[in-house]
C-alpha cells in the first residue's frame, strides 16, 4: 500500500506542470575527493543535466553557487538554508554589489540560521526578500534568461568539514518548481496548506 498517491499531492498548477515536464536528459555522478576543487569535481555544466555528488566538505553550498554564477553570468538567486555564516553573507554581498547576483531572496531557519543581529541586518540590506522560518531545507536556485539551475543538498551556507551530498539539476522546469515554492513561502502563501 502506497503512503500517498499523485492526487494527494495537490500543488498549484504551475508547480505541478513543472514536475511533469522535467527536461533532465543526462545523469552524471561525482565524488569530491579530499582537497578537491569544485571545478575539478563538478566542472562545466550544460542544460539538461542531473549531477549527483558527494564531497568531504571541502566546499559548501555558497561555493557551488559562486562556481555556477561564473558560468551563468548575472542571475536571480533564491535559497533556503538551515544556517548561514557571516563569511557566506559577505560573499553574497560581493556578488550582489558586482551585479552577478541580480536579485537575492531566501529563507533561513529562525533558530539556527543567523547567530548575530548584525549578520541579519547585513543580509536584509542585500536581499530582495528574506524570511526566518522553521526551515531545514537546503535548496538554491540560479535563474536567468538562459539558465535554470537548482541545487538540493545536505550542506548549508556554512563551512562544514563533513560528508555532504546533493543533486544539481540544470533544467528550467526543476528550477522553476523550487523557485515557486520558495517564493510562495516568502509571500506567506504556503503551498503546504491542505486544500479542502
Amino acid at each position: 500500500m502506497a503512503l500517498f498517491t499523485l492526487t494527494d499531492l495537490k500543488a498549484k498548477k504551475e508547480i505541478h506542470k513543472s514536475l511533469s515536464v522535467s527536461l533532465v536528459t543526462q545523469n552524471r555522478f561525482a565524488i569530491g575527493k579530499v582537497g578537491s576543487k569544485i571545478k575539478d569535481t563538478i566542472g562545466v555544466v550544460s542544460p539538461g543535466q542531473s549531477i549527483h555528488y558527494v564531497s568531504m566538505g571541502d566546499w559548501s553550498t555558497h561555493d557551488l553557487l559562486f562556481h555556477f554564477l561564473s558560468q551563468t553570468g548575472p542571475a536571480d538567486v533564491y535559497f533556503t538554508t538551515w544556517a548561514i555564516s557571516e563569511f557566506a553573507i559577505r560573499q553574497l554581498y560581493a556578488f550582489v554589489s558586482s551585479g552577478l547576483i541580480t536579485k537575492l531572496s531566501g529563507i533561513f531557519d529562525y533558530r539556527n540560521g543567523i547567530h548575530k543581529p548584525a549578520e541579519l541586518q547585513f543580509l536584509k540590506q542585500i536581499t530582495t526578500n528574506i524570511k526566518a522560518a522553521k526551515c531545514h531545507a537546503k535548496v538554491t536556485v540560479i535563474q536567468n534568461e538562459s539558465w535554470g539551475i537548482s541545487i538540493v543538498t545536505s550542506a548549508n551556507f556554512t563551512r562544514n568539514p563533513r560528508i555532504e551530498a546533493g543533486v544539481i539539476c540544470t533544467d528550467g522546469p526543476t528550477a522553476e518548481f523550487h523557485k515557486a515554492w520558495i517564493m510562495s513561502e516568502l509571500n506567506n502563501t504556503s503551498d503546504f496548506e491542505r486544500d479542502e
